[in-house]
């Protein structure tokens, strides 16, 4: 049972059955809706979850959980990517090296005013290194303060550019295993940035808006 604390009213979603050593979400059906939305059943109604900000409040936590700890798993990129600064901009990247690193990117120096990115986060998209880089590096540059707000704030930079985006294609089992992890996080009803997650429809609100007496 989860409880949505930013909702006043008292309300439950019943998904999985618990027992003292762990938790399981038995999802039987789920379906994909304009590639953006999916949809399953639950026991008291429906749950329509936003695929991409559901992904985005998973790797949130996860950055979060893990950067004070041994860091994010990382992936070996098959292609290097290099990166130019200017000068202030490659002083604010050196500063970051430490804490890009805990998110899981394998960095160094190369040459002058470049950094070559030799590893990313395991679950980073191809291709969007470098602008993650260039979000974190932005708002470093903006607040030239490393604390538990910045460290926050990159996280939810990491996680919104690394996630399922809307229009992805998704597998049953992709879809499933999103779920089951949205659900293990502390707050799977918001993204970091606010947005809602989840839409649940009870069954007494379907039998409302259907007119069943």
């Amino acid at each position: 049972k989860f409880k949505d604390n930013k909702e006043s009213k008292d309300e439950e979603i019943i998904l999985a059955d618990e027992t003292e050593d762990e938790i399981y979400y038995d999802i039987v059906d789920v379906w994909q809706i304009h590639n953006k939305y999916l949809l399953t059943e639950i026991k008291a109604g429906l749950l329509i979850i936003d695929q991409h900000v559901a992904h985005e409040r998973v790797l949130y936590e996860s950055a979060k959980d893990n950067i004070n700890k041994n860091g994010l798993e990382s992936q070996s990129l098959l292609f290097p990517q290099y990166l130019e600064f200017q000068d202030d901009e490659y002083r604010y990247i050196i500063e970051l090296f430490p804490y890009l690193n805990k998110l899981g990117f394998r960095i160094r120096e190369f040459g002058e005013k470049t950094i070559i990115i030799e590893s990313s986060p395991i679950e980073t998209p191809f291709g969007q290194e470098a602008e993650i880089i260039n979000e974190i590096l932005d708002l470093y540059v903006k607040y030239n303060e490393i604390n538990s707000s910045f460290i926050e704030k990159m996280c939810a930079t990491y996680a919104c550019k690394a996630a399922i985006k809307a229009g992805e294609k998704l597998e049953t089992q992709e879809m499933k295993h999103l779920i089951n992890r949205l659900f293990l996080t502390k707050n799977p009803y918001y993204c970091p940035h606010g947005r809602p997650i989840i839409i649940n429809l009870t069954e007494d609100e379907l039998d409302e808006r259907f007119e069943r007496k």
